[in-house]
């Protein structure tokens, strides 16, 4: 029997680490993988913004998890593996959790965010509101300091950083 397992992906390719640990860690725990994205649509709701613009930028993030799941995918479809991808919308960490628990999977696999631990503490993120609110096991992955560079530089390459 497969565990259902869920793979939180987030456009900033920080979730890397967690695929590339859920496609080693299949070889131990045959799993049914679900790449989750979640279309954050909190920046949506503020006000300033036309309906037109809402739409706009709404068919834009969905167009770039599309792109990202796509890519995500392409390691576990290698690996043949049993995956699918999957895109929700709403406040990423409570989203996750949702789904998580509701749909009875039997594991969350979340890499830590590229934030520093100060980031993580003042503003928040999603990997850490996973791992404390989520009822379903979560399997916290760390990034080694290779990793971690790695996500600093794709985060400043895509203005996201300073360089």
């Amino acid at each position: 029997m497969l565990s259902k397992v869920l793979v939180p992906v987030d456009t900033a390719r920080n979730s890397l680490t967690a695929e590339d640990y859920a496609i080693k860690f299949n070889w131990r725990l045959p799993m049914n993988v679900t790449l989750l994205s979640v279309l954050n649509s909190r920046g949506l709701e503020i006000g300033g913004l036309t309906i037109i613009d809402k739409e706009r930028i709404a068919v834009s993030q969905r167009r770039r998890a599309e792109e990202v799941l796509a890519e995500a995918a392409e390691p576990f479809r290698r690996a043949d593996m049993e995956f699918e991808t999957r895109i929700e919308i709403g406040a990423p960490g409570p989203t996750i959790c949702k789904v998580a628990e509701q749909e009875g999977y039997d594991l969350v696999i979340i890499a830590q965010s590229g934030l520093s631990e100060w980031d993580e503490i003042v503003g928040g993120s999603v990997a850490r509101y996973v791992l404390y609110k989520c009822k379903v096991p979560v399997l916290y992955i760390k990034h080694s300091k290779e990793q971690m560079d790695t996500q600093r530089r794709l985060r400043a390459e895509e203005g996201l950083l300073p360089r």
